[in-house]
């Protein structure tokens, strides 16, 4: 009896070592690789990004960039027991970019968890591509017109909130550009006026404010390890306030939801092709079609609310962060902001007054060429990360599965090989003629591939929407120099000091 007893323990104990002994093989035959690559040197606990810790948080930034330039276009680190490849040229992010294998998102995802879940930003597996199947239709452009009305409605209240700057010098703006990216992100994700940027919605502001804080929370995860341990950050100071933060997120969306799918039941449904008394599209929400899609096909509440706060997150800090760079790099080229007035002031030389339509926008190439310069040179997303289901080779190099890849879209933009003086802020970098000289993955600010981001002409069209509102009616000085400016990482690029601008009401 003492014999087949033994022999059941043993065997259940085999069976329960067997994830941790594959987990160590794993783990083992990953360090074998990625020690080949160039990198700090390890310390036991904190790996080797010791040289990060005690950084100012306008530093932390620029360390991170700058181990390219120390060690190398691909090289290795260890957070803690985690371990990281690190690459920027553009042939090796095409390589992990097109894999339709390698589309899982880093781990570092996994702390945006509590507010987005598994969606399309954060998710991976069958049901991300389930997800992104549905939602793909959802960015048509007949979409993206009905959108286009809210656009404009948004970027003609900020050219009348901007009115009240005349005449007071330099004003920091960054928190005016926060509110009007969330007012339109809400309205086009959740068809709710929140006015946020009025402050005539208490509701509102607190949910703001909760977004801004939880983003703030969970970078705090991303740079101390110790916040890394479920069981020991939801006892600190910053997991108390990321729950509290969850909480206000969840019970706002979950009202909007329930609401909504009330009244979309009561009028039995509603497709995005009905057209108002006037003849006109009406404006349909993001939610607005995934309820609908909820109607005939099996997708969740908890689905719904996953992918309408991936939405907003992907949308809103996005336009604050493009807008906040777009006048400081305006602000300090007069030049490059005379060049857009004059486009400007010939498309709108019939009405000079009237909203921004979708045909406008359609017309404001060099606008256009002024913002995606702005995505090159201020690369507010300078990171993004892929965890590999299958090795990969990279510059002669074997990256295995199970490891994690860090992309540096901050040295890729601001590559010298395919940017001459990258620092230098120049539209034309961006005339056709230009953008067919250089590697067609030099500039990605979009990720690229399978996982490129399916709202990227929802973000053009709304920033330059937004831009064209303002700057026709506006000159614009910004007080900070290019040059002197520090950038502090919180999910997305920020300026450390926020940014000052001065108003003045132009003299056509």
């Amino acid at each position: 009896m003492d014999f087949v007893l033994a022999v059941v323990v043993c065997f259940l104990g085999l069976i329960l070592a067997l994830p941790v002994l594959k987990r160590r093989k794993t783990f083992r035959r990953i360090s074998y690789y990625i020690d080949r690559l160039p990198g700090d040197q390890w310390y036991p606990l904190v790996g080797s990004v010791a040289g990060l810790f005690g950084l100012k948080r306008e530093d932390l930034f620029q360390a991170m960039a700058n181990r390219h330039l120390r060690l190398g276009p691909i090289f290795r680190s260890w957070y803690g027991s985690l371990p990281v490849v690190h690459v920027y040229k553009p042939e090796h992010v095409q390589v992990i970019m097109k894999s339709n294998t390698n589309v899982n998102k880093g781990l570092f995802y996994r702390y945006l968890f509590p507010w987005l879940g598994q969606g399309l930003i954060s998710g991976s597996g069958p049901k991300w591509r389930m997800h992104r199947k549905i939602i793909t239709p959802s960015f048509h452009f007949k979409i993206l017109d009905s959108y286009g009305e809210i656009f404009a409605e948004k970027g003609a209240s900020l050219a009348k909130y901007f009115a009240g700057y005349e005449g007071k010098g330099f004003v920091e703006v960054t928190g005016d550009l926060t509110k009007i990216g969330l007012d339109i992100i809400t309205e086009t994700a959740m068809r709710i006026k929140l006015d946020i940027l009025e402050g005539n919605n208490s509701q509102g502001v607190e949910y703001a404010n909760a977004i801004m804080s939880f983003l703030q929370m969970t970078y705090k995860r991303v740079i101390n390890p110790l916040y890394k341990i479920d069981s020991f950050f939801k006892f600190t100071a910053a997991g108390r306030e990321s729950e509290r933060c969850q909480n206000i997120i969840h019970n706002f969306n979950q009202h909007i939801i329930q609401s909504r799918k009330k009244f979309l039941d009561a009028q039995g449904g509603l497709g995005t092709e009905e057209e108002d008394e006037l003849g006109r599209k009406k404006k349909v929400s993001f939610l607005d079609m995934l309820l609908n899609y909820q109607r005939t096909n099996p997708f969740g509440d908890e689905e719904i609310e996953e992918e309408v706060s991936t939405f907003m997150f992907g949308g809103f800090d996005t336009t604050t962060a493009t807008l906040t760079y777009a006048f400081a790099a305006l602000g300090n080229h007069p030049e490059y902001l005379a060049r857009v007035q004059e486009e400007l002031d010939e498309i709108f030389s019939d009405d000079p007054t009237r909203k921004v339509t979708p045909q406008d926008v359609a017309r404001m190439d060099y606008l256009d060429r002024v913002v995606r310069e702005v995505l090159r040179c201020f690369c507010f997303v300078p990171f993004i990360y892929r965890n590999l289901d299958e090795d990969i080779e990279i510059a002669g190099y074997t990256i295995p599965s199970g490891a994690n890849l860090a992309i540096s879209l901050y040295n890729l933009h601001h590559d010298p090989d395919h940017y001459p003086e990258p620092y230098n802020f120049d539209p034309d970098r961006f005339l056709p003629e230009n953008c067919a000289k250089r590697h067609p993955y030099a500039f990605v600010p979009f990720s690229a591939g399978p996982r490129n981001c399916l709202g990227q002409k929802f973000a053009m069209r709304n920033v330059k929407t937004l831009l064209a509102s303002v700057l026709r009616e506006y000159n614009i000085k910004c007080q900070q120099p290019l040059e002197d400016m520090k950038y502090t990482i919180e999910i997305v690029l920020r300026p450390v000091n926020g940014l000052h601008v001065a108003f003045e009401r132009r003299r056509k």
